[in-house]
């Protein structure tokens, strides 16, 4: 091989190790854009945890006065005058 080969193998690795460089700062710059997406919708998951919690807490409350209303109509209409409205 002679010099200008030589040089010529160089300038093409060169590239290739230029080319490969850049793909690699593209990945980087990509992955900081989906964790940025990933934490936004972590928060938004967590969010809507809270408000599951929130409707699970209501639900559970609104059975219990649905439970206690259904044992006083039944205690009303089997002992009428035993019960205290």
């Amino acid at each position: 091989m002679n010099k200008y080969e030589l040089k010529y193998m160089y300038e093409q690795e060169a590239t290739k190790v230029e080319n490969l460089i850049d793909i690699n700062g593209k990945n980087a710059h990509h992955i900081q854009d989906l964790y940025a997406e990933i934490k936004k919708k972590d928060e938004n998951i967590d969010k809507l945890i809270a408000r599951l919690n929130d409707k699970r807490e209501e639900v559970f409350k609104l059975k219990t006065i649905i439970k206690s209303q259904q044992e006083k109509n039944l205690a009303e209409y089997h002992f009428p005058n035993e019960v205290d409205n």
